[in-house]
């Protein structure tokens, strides 16, 4: 990528270069450039200034071949600015921070982008409703996600709440045979359309749908089962919104018994609360293009 982004500068040089996390190009391509670079959050190895040395040995390779001066403590990462759009606590409180890491408000979905809430929302025969998810990413994966969907159905389909699953746009809802009516399944809804609906979210602990849940103040019940679910589902557990059902303990029974747990525990959602509306006096996505443009003009680290 770092020869590519390079060989576009030749036609069209930017200002600033932008870049997720996990992509290490950019800000290489940058430093040749001699331009500032900005980070975006993305995940907790690839974004944290704490576990910034990761990717260590490849960036030293890199900078090396494009003739950049040795950088042991790897500040490239981290700068000039890193936009860090989490909610807040999201972090070990012991976890050194990067000196240019400015905090805003995650946004996952931009309210009214994709239409109006499905009208049966209105007609759910249950007073209590769950939100059942397991992502994209493990939704789309082959064998798996058919058994997980199954677990999910089979610890919640005689509990006297409403359960509206997503099983993500490869899987057919009718695959799962007939379910009765307080059980709804549908290949995909707009986050920010069904959450307002909903009392507990039960989900993979993917960071799109825990900030989902925490900007509309619903507790969770997480199962992780890979990349950063395992980081995410302990913030939560940290800030004492969500129950954890650990890998190697998923079953329909616990994920039964840590539902009805998590729907009696008031503390839960009184904490989901208190982090919703945290979160909404954070700045946000205009912050960021405010420090972007002053980035782009004073061209040096703005620190926090």
């Amino acid at each position: 990528m770092v020869t590519d982004l390079l060989s576009l500068s030749q036609t069209w040089m930017p200002d600033v270069v932008v870049r997720e996390g996990a992509e290490y190009g950019g800000c290489i391509a940058a430093e040749v450039l001699r331009i500032p670079h900005a980070s975006v959050r993305a995940g907790r190895i690839s974004s944290s200034y704490a576990h910034r040395h990761a990717a260590a040995e490849q960036l030293v390779r890199l900078r090396s071949e494009r003739g950049l001066p040795p950088d042991p403590d790897m500040r490239m990462l981290h700068r000039y600015l890193y936009l860090a759009c989490e909610p807040p606590g999201f972090h070990e409180a012991d976890e050194p921070q990067a000196p240019t890491m400015h905090r805003l408000r995650p946004v996952v979905e931009a309210p009214g982008s994709d239409g109006d809430a499905p009208a049966w929302l209105a007609d759910l025969p249950m007073q209590t409703t769950i939100y059942a998810t397991l992502g994209t990413m493990i939704s789309s994966s082959p064998g798996g996600a058919a058994s997980a969907f199954e677990m999910i159905l089979e610890g919640l389909r005689d509990e006297q709440v409403n359960v509206i699953l997503t099983v993500g746009r490869t899987n057919d809802p009718a695959q799962f045979g007939q379910q009765p009516s307080h059980v709804r399944m549908e290949r995909y809804i707009p986050q920010h359309l069904l959450l307002p609906a909903c009392d507990l979210v039960l989900a993979h602990g993917g960071f799109g749908t825990v900030v989902g849940a925490l900007s509309h103040g619903l507790p969770l019940v997480l199962v992780p089962m890979g990349a950063d679910q395992f980081y995410n589902a302990e913030c939560c557990v940290r800030l004492g919104v969500g129950q954890v059902v650990p890998l190697g303990e998923q079953t329909s029974e616990t994920i039964r018994v840590a539902v009805r747990a998590a729907l009696e525990n008031d503390e839960l959602r009184v904490r989901a609360q208190c982090v919703r509306d945290e979160m909404a006096v954070m700045p946000g996505p205009e912050r960021a293009v405010e420090l972007l443009e002053q980035l782009a003009s004073l061209k040096e680290p703005l620190l926090a």
